[in-house]
């Protein structure tokens, strides 16, 4: 009976002592702590940069990708971000696996501290004076993690004003129109009727200038527009607007559907080639006016006219008195007043 107990109680031994080793673990993981130690200001006017430091309590051999993103106070439009270098950082987007919109600031490998820029976007708009909230977080490789889980810091901006004239003209808007190739004009059996869904930015061309030249935008892009940014050229410029009565004149000069001749391609019906205008006293005034159906593809261009200058018309009015914009639109009736 002895005999028989011993070899119970050393089974009973053994089996315990291999339950225990099959349940511990013997590795653990510890990533760095990024922080952020500074922030050169926390007020900025719009066009202003400031430089954000981060350190980490350890260095890592391999890249530490963060997210940074507005949470509170303004847009995703209102800011924009670069790298210790000013260049730009690229957006993120919910294709990348980042999810909503920010941008991906990365900690270099062995680094023990790296920066990156915020700049408050400068534009004609007038604003409220804005603080915006930002939070960085673990994304990505997720090699470190944000102290605390994120990290937040806010920024103040103030409006950026400027004494000169804005005009954007805007014609970034998606059409559907079908053509119809009429593959052997005498017979519509073999017709083909093709739909296309594009925006205008690629079929329409549009200048804008006033009467007196002191403003003024030839230049092919979409949308055109002369700002604050503009230099003036032979193609563009902008100027501080006297007291005095301007009229905003938009040229249709061109447009291409680039159609097939090979296959006598042509257009099923008449459309229409809608626009907008924001004319503004920068930083101070904005007014906008919509075109919807001011212009067809019925319509004779500046281009293919006779005189060169069949695709004008006048679309509002700017009156200027003691330095205050008012805006009639094409009829004369007041829109906006400064």
């Amino acid at each position: 009976m002895k005999y028989i107990k011993n070899i119970l109680l050393s089974f009973t031994v053994v089996a315990f002592t291999s339950c225990v080793n099959d349940d511990v673990n013997y590795t653990t993981s510890v990533k760095p702590i990024v922080s952020k130690t500074g922030q050169s200001a926390t007020s900025v006017m719009e066009g202003e940069t400031i430089t954000v430091s981060l350190e980490t309590n350890m260095t890592y051999k391999e890249r530490m990708d963060f997210k940074l993103e507005l949470v509170s106070g303004g847009s995703n439009s209102d800011y924009f971000v670069s790298d210790a270098d000013g260049l730009p950082v690229g957006a993120t987007s919910v294709d990348d696996g980042f999810g909503a919109f920010g941008y991906k600031v990365s900690f270099p490998a062995y680094a023990e501290t790296h920066t990156f820029n915020v700049t408050a976007t400068k534009d004609v708009l007038n604003e409220p004076t804005e603080t915006l909230k930002f939070k960085l977080t673990s994304a990505d490789n997720k090699n470190g993690l944000a102290a605390g889980g994120a990290i937040y810091f806010d920024l103040e901006v103030t409006n950026f004003v400027d004494d000169r004239l804005s005009v954007v003209v805007d014609w970034d808007n998606v059409v559907t129109y079908s053509t119809l190739k009429r593959n052997i004009l005498e017979t519509d059996l073999d017709d083909e009727e093709i739909s296309h869904t594009e925006s205008l930015c690629g079929i329409v061309d549009y200048d804008f200038f006033l009467n007196t030249f002191d403003a003024y935008a030839f230049t092919g892009d979409c949308p055109e527009n002369v700002n604050h940014n503009t230099v003036n050229s032979g193609s563009v410029g902008t100027s501080v607007l006297a007291d005095g009565t301007y009229d905003v004149v938009i040229d249709l000069w061109d447009y291409d559907f680039g159609l097939d001749a090979d296959d006598n391609e042509e257009l099923s019906a008449d459309i229409a080639f809608p626009f907008s205008v924001q004319i503004s006293h920068i930083g101070t005034f904005n007014a906008t006016l919509d075109f919807p159906d001011l212009y067809f593809s019925s319509n004779t261009t500046s281009a293919n006219g006779a005189n060169g200058d069949e695709g004008s018309v006048v679309v509002a009015t700017i009156e200027v008195v003691g330095g205050k914009y008012k805006v009639y639109d094409r009829f004369g009736d007041l829109v906006a007043a400064e």
